[in-house]
C-alpha cells in the first residue's frame, strides 16, 4: 500500500505543476511613463496614476491576463487651460468618466513581440484594441513592458474627426515591473 502512495503524489504533483497559473507582477507607478502624441496637431504630454493587475509568463501566455487604468484627471500637456479644456465634456468628460481602461482577453506572440488583444474603454466607448509590446527582463525578478498604440481619439468621443489625421494619437507605454 506504501508503494503506490509515493508514485501516486509524484503524478498528481506533476499535474498540477502543468497547470500553473501565470507570474504576477507589481507596477512601479512612480517610474511607469504613459505618454502620447498628436502628430497632426504638434501635441504632446502624459497621464499618470497608473494602476494595473499584470498576470504574465512569456511560457504560459493562454494563462497571461493584464488589466489596466489611468486617471483622466492626471492628463499634462503643457498648457493649463488647455489641460482643463481636455477634461471638459467636449473632450474626455473627467466628471463622468474619469478613467481609460484596458483588459486583455488574449496576450500571443508574433515573432518577439507580445501582442495583447483586448478591450479599451474611454468616456462610455469601448472598443477591440491590439497592443504591441516587448518585455525585457532587466535582473532578478525585474523587468519593463514597452509597447506603443495608435488610436484615432474620435472613435471614442473624446474629438471630432474634421480632417483626416486629425484625430490620430500614438500612445507610448513604459512600465516597468518587479516580480510578486
Amino acid at each position: 500500500m506504501k508503494n503506490i502512495k509515493l508514485p501516486t503524489y509524484s503524478v498528481i504533483f506533476l499535474l498540477v505543476s502543468a497547470f500553473t497559473l501565470a507570474k504576477k507582477w507589481k507596477i512601479d507607478s512612480e517610474n511607469s511613463k504613459i505618454s502620447f502624441e498628436l502628430p497632426a496637431q504638434n501635441k504632446k504630454g502624459t497621464f499618470g496614476n497608473l494602476n494595473a493587475t499584470i498576470n504574465f509568463d512569456k511560457k504560459n501566455l493562454s494563462e497571461s491576463k493584464i488589466t489596466a487604468s489611468i486617471d483622466v484627471n492626471t492628463i499634462k500637456e503643457g498648457n493649463e487651460k488647455h489641460e482643463t479644456h481636455l477634461l471638459s465634456s467636449d473632450f474626455f468628460d473627467a466628471g463622468k468618466f474619469p478613467k481609460i481602461s484596458f483588459t486583455s482577453t488574449e496576450i500571443i506572440t508574433l515573432g518577439g513581440t507580445y501582442i495583447a488583444k483586448g478591450n479599451l474603454t474611454m468616456k462610455d466607448s469601448i472598443k477591440p484594441i491590439e497592443i504591441p509590446f516587448t518585455f525585457n527582463e532587466n535582473g532578478k525578478n525585474q523587468a519593463i513592458f514597452s509597447g506603443t498604440i495608435t488610436i484615432n481619439a474620435s472613435d471614442y468621443g473624446v474629438m471630432k474627426k474634421n480632417k483626416e489625421g486629425a484625430d490620430k494619437v500614438i500612445v507610448y507605454l513604459v512600465v516597468p515591473v518587479s516580480e510578486l
